[in-house]
């Protein structure tokens, strides 16, 4: 088994995805449908469009249990944004049709990411979108995953490394914020949830997983993750929050 692929454009995510049509047909043809209708929605949008100007797109990234999704809704409201995710709700149905396959499943976060940012752009024309994951989890969660999974083969990046960079066919956004807590706060949230994945059991369990996740974030430039203290209340996580991006509603 191949470590898993870290994509830099889309059009090596479809070649992935298109080479495993035979193994995993209903899953591959149903992403690469949704994917050919949120670019053909993107394009007739864009067609009609009369301006060129967009909202501010604000992404929260950090591991589970951070408080992520309860900050996203209320920045959201605070802000008067719309609140979005990835994977997006359009292919989160079918999930469960690449779980099983790590190299399948890989592909199947990182087009969703583009999915996302072609759904985004319409809404961006609107209004501000504040997004609940996206391409700096994607990266992080799989260079991670590969140096865990394959410890002779696959070493993480060091800092400078191209690795880190946004991809250039990729939707940018105006800010990345990582909700950092520590691991006992982490643990305590995480334990009112009854789902565990195989990466949260690994969160969990292995201290270098984890550490390896963080470092990757604490690397990426162009946009950088931004690090907020995410142990105080979120009344105190979105002042902090609206501190680093308020120039950018102005």
């Amino acid at each position: 088994m191949a470590p898993p692929t870290i994509y830099r454009n889309v059009e090596s995510v479809l070649n992935v995805l298109n080479s495993y049509k035979g193994d995993n047909t209903q899953g591959v043809n149903a992403l690469l449908q949704i994917y050919s209708n949120a670019l053909n929605i993107f394009k007739e949008n864009d067609k009609k469009s009369v301006t060129t100007k967009t909202h501010p797109f604000i992404i929260l990234e950090g591991l589970d249990g951070c408080g992520k999704s309860t900050t996203a809704k209320r920045l959201a409201k605070t802000m008067r944004a719309v609140q979005w995710c990835t994977p997006p709700e359009s292919i989160k149905h079918i999930r469960h049709l690449f779980d099983d396959h790590p190299q399948l499943r890989s592909a199947y976060y990182a087009l969703g990411n583009y999915i996302a940012a072609l759904e985004v752009s319409v809404l961006l024309k609107q209004q501000p979108v504040v997004m609940d994951r996206y391409w700096h989890s994607t990266a992080a969660f799989a260079i991670a995953q590969a140096v865990h999974d394959f410890p002779q083969e696959v070493d993480m990046p060091p800092e400078g490394d191209k690795f880190y960079e946004w991809p250039q066919d990729l939707l940018k956004p105006n800010a990345v914020l990582f909700l950092h807590v520590t691991e006992d706060v982490r643990l305590q949230r995480l334990s009112r949830r009854t789902v565990s994945t195989s990466q949260e059991k690994l969160l969990k369990s292995t201290t270098q997983f984890r550490d390896n996740i963080i470092l990757a974030y604490r690397n990426m430039i162009n946009p950088e993750a931004i690090f907020i203290n995410s142990n105080n209340g979120f009344t105190a996580v979105i002042s902090e929050i609206k501190n680093k991006i308020d120039h950018l509603f102005q």
